[in-house]
């Protein structure tokens, strides 16, 4: 959700075209695609399960959409790797990933898809893009969000392991995000 670093620099640093984000929210806030969009990424999308938060953001970022630099996708992020095909994404990506849920309202596969996420990342023919992962304080709680899918694991280390199977290059640090240090990031 917010984020409190500077996404632009990261952006630079990275050489990233493109922005890729799971979990939308509501637009009308500080949203990360907010952010996003004043940074120089060329293409960006976000994905989002909530028929809401696409309807808002369609009409906050209409001018951003109809320049087609900006596509919302209406969507589990757990279906993330359908929309991974396109030759855009030969291009480096900055991912930030904060799809959650904390209701049983919406038919999705998973409460907290990021597994199903990182392996949408791990299909991808290049192997360098940068992940961001938000709520690092939830995800070191034993149940985040009530996922119980994956049984009882540490997701920190867990998820740092997958990333390491996409490039064992990867390097781990942490970025301010709704509070100091909430944003874990894998970068080469």
């Amino acid at each position: 959700m917010p984020i409190d670093f500077d996404l632009e620099a990261l952006r630079k640093t990275h050489a990233c075209v493109n922005y890729f984000e799971t979990g939308l929210y509501d637009s009308r806030y500080n949203v990360s695609a907010k952010l996003a969009l004043t940074c120089n990424f060329e293409k960006l999308f976000s994905i989002e399960i909530d028929e809401q938060w696409i309807a808002i953001g369609n009409d906050v970022f209409k001018e951003e959409i109809a320049s087609q630099r900006l596509t919302l996708l209406k969507d589990d992020s757990s279906n993330m790797k359908k929309y991974l095909t396109s030759d855009v994404f030969k291009n480096k990506t900055l991912f930030f990933l904060d799809a959650h849920i904390n209701t049983f309202e919406f038919n999705n596969k998973r409460n907290c898809p990021l597994f199903d996420e990182l392996d949408a990342i791990q299909s991808l023919e290049r192997n360098d893009n940068i992940i961001c992962i938000d709520d690092v304080r939830i995800l070191k709680t034993n149940i985040p969000w009530n996922e119980r899918s994956y049984g009882n694991i540490n997701y920190i280390e867990k998820i740092k392991e997958k990333i390491l199977s996409i490039n064992e290059n990867y390097t781990f640090s942490f970025l301010n995000g709704h509070i100091e240090n909430d944003v874990l990031l894998a970068s080469i």
